[in-house]
């Protein structure tokens, strides 16, 4: 939810894809106005694209073509390549090449270093299998924490009509964006584990450890812990995908526009905080019991599932905290237009001097 929502509407706060975007606004109500005298339409138009340096041949028309009409001032503004998506963007790569080189350090360089072995090889898809997960997961936290450290924000200052830091309405009026990319890094990691039995080192392996099997004259190699481990991390993977795809669904504005305003509430904020305990939970039943597995920690460093819980278990805590009554009410209250009184005492010195 944008500051502008904020401040002056009464519904309360969507942690989720899809954010109202001011300029579809200001298009839907330009679209809606009741225009008179719509049969002269062409000579209004011819009016305004005669004098195009007359701005206030606009105010009397009584419509123009949005699309068509250029203005000598819009003209010379330099038009930005989906300015929108700079930040997440950038936040999405940086994040990329920071797991990458730590992966590789860890999956690659320690094992030629220390060992002589060459595992070059699994840089296309082991590693990059690796980046995926993380980032996407990270980019799932950092949809919801801005919502978390609004509530924060309006239960300190006991008021909705204080607009929000700047970075923090950049950060929510990206939210969106961050949600897109978070569900199309989660998708690539689907592809790239499917893509495990095709590829020929696999096949290798399989055949190492089978003659390692005969060699060890085993008849059965079935470990209990681990099929269970595989079967429910797997499980859990596809049951948050699936949710990521219906919130990606949602986010496109002509499906939302024909949802109701609970009905959007419901898929974008409960249904994406299940998404992100479910895509937490797939992390902590891969990692198993490789959290107190000290050759995990590879040269002092923990292993990426870490690192890739830290954000979620903090949006999550943060969540629960605040669902407690006697926060989740008082929040309800703010945003319904509630004011405390120490805030209301500080309005009243204020209109006094």
């Amino acid at each position: 939810m944008d500051s502008s929502r904020t401040i002056g509407g009464q519904s309360p706060d969507v942690d989720g894809f899809n954010t109202t975007d001011g300029d579809a606004l200001a298009t839907q109500q330009w679209k809606s106005r009741d225009f008179s005298h719509s049969e002269n339409l062409d000579l209004h138009l011819e009016c305004v694209r005669q004098e195009p340096d007359n701005i206030d041949n606009i105010d009397k028309a009584s419509y123009f073509d949005l699309f068509e009409w250029n203005s000598p001032i819009d003209s010379k503004k330099k038009l930005t390549l989906f300015p929108k998506w700079h930040l997440p963007l950038k936040v999405a790569a940086a994040l990329t090449l920071f797991i990458f080189i730590y992966t590789f350090i860890r999956e690659v360089l320690h094992p030629y270093v220390m060992r002589s072995r060459n595992e070059f090889y699994r840089i296309p898809v082991l590693v990059v299998n690796k980046v995926l997960p993380v980032v996407s997961i990270t980019l799932l936290s950092l949809v919801y924490l801005p919502g978390i450290l609004a509530a924060v924000l309006q239960l300190y200052r006991g008021t909705k009509y204080q607009r929000f830091p700047r970075w923090l309405d950049t950060w929510m009026l990206r939210r969106k964006q961050f949600g897109l990319l978070s569900f199309f890094f989660g998708v690539m990691h689907a592809l790239y584990s499917l893509s495990y039995p095709m590829r020929r080192s696999y096949r290798y392996r399989l055949l190492n450890w089978a003659f390692q099997q005969v060699k060890e004259n085993k008849e059965n190699a079935w470990i209990e812990h681990d099929v269970w481990r595989m079967e429910i991390y797997v499980c859990l993977g596809i049951l948050s995908l699936a949710i990521l795809a219906v919130l990606a669904v949602v986010s496109i504005p002509t499906i939302a526009s024909s949802l109701s305003w609970r009905e959007f509430i419901f898929i974008q904020s409960k249904m994406g905080y299940i998404a992100l305990f479910l895509c937490t939970a797939h992390a902590f039943v891969f990692a198993w019991d490789k959290w107190v597995d000290v050759n995990q920690f590879i040269w002092y460093t923990p292993p990426s599932f870490m690192l890739a819980v830290i954000l979620p278990v903090i949006a999550l805590v943060c969540k629960a905290i605040l669902l407690l009554p006697c926060l989740n009410k008082r929040v309800q209250k703010i945003r319904c237009g509630w004011e405390s009184k120490q805030e209301n005492g500080n309005k009243r010195v204020m209109y006094h001097f």
